[in-house]
């Protein structure tokens, strides 16, 4: 599937043991009923092994939303597969899948992976040549918004290993949330409301009244939703 097919929309002491039992159980059940619902995975669950490379003791978690798995609905080698376990890595931009022989992990042939859904968000992999003289680099977008003028954004985060006291300290950070339009097969970095505004000049008197009228923040906190309205709102004029 091409990218502007895509982009165009589909045609997270004993508490703490107590918790991870529940953790381990939602995980095994999950499992156990893919398992049940497809009989051939063999195509799914071929990837390179996924090694933890994270030290013990990190504070955070690499993952999206959450560090538990999470039913997905992966496309992988032109077939869809649904109600799949899986983690997105955020640091390496790896969609990851518990073996099933369940002793270890492996992560899936991001080039081969055109979208998967996680969490209520839908993931789209932009190859090389898609992103090609853009400020995108190729990988896994959010699709905030599809259609004819797309809104992604790039999620990621940060592994970091510092010494402190002559002891090796590491974190997991959350780095800044980049957003994207795709208009007219370009892409276009956006962080507020002149950057939209640019992209419609026809538009722009209309859309500056409507962001002002529901008066849309574009700073970090509101930044996120004040693009996804906007945007749908001019897809409607």
């Amino acid at each position: 599937m091409g990218t502007a097919g895509l982009l165009a929309g589909p045609s997270a002491a004993a508490q703490t043991s107590a918790t991870d039992t529940t953790r381990l159980v939602a995980a095994n059940g999950l499992r156990q009923q893919y398992a049940h619902a497809l009989r051939d995975t063999y195509g799914l669950y071929s990837g390179p092994a996924y090694t933890n490379y994270v030290r013990p003791g990190t504070v955070g978690h690499r993952f999206f939303a959450t560090p538990d798995e999470q039913p997905a609905t992966i496309v992988y080698g032109g077939q869809t597969y649904a109600g799949v376990p899986a983690r997105y890595d955020l640091v390496r931009d790896q969609l990851v899948l518990t073996a099933q022989s369940r002793t270890s992990e492996l992560r899936l042939v991001s080039e081969r992976v055109a979208r998967f859904t996680l969490g209520g968000h839908t993931f789209v992999h932009l190859s090389a040549a898609s992103v090609a003289g853009s400020p995108l680099r190729p990988g896994f977008y959010d699709l905030l918004v599809a259609g004819p003028v797309a809104v992604l954004a790039s999620r990621r985060k940060k592994y970091d290993e510092r010494t402190e006291n002559s002891l090796i300290v590491s974190e997991i950070l959350d780095r800044r949330t980049d957003y994207f339009i795709r208009q007219g097969g370009r892409y276009y970095e956006v962080s507020k409301a002149g950057d939209v505004l640019r992209l419609f000049p026809k538009q722009r008197a209309v859309l500056r009244e409507y962001a002002q009228t529901h008066n849309l923040q574009f700073d970090e906190a509101g930044r996120e939703a004040a693009l996804v309205e906007l945007v749908r709102y001019q897809a409607t004029l």
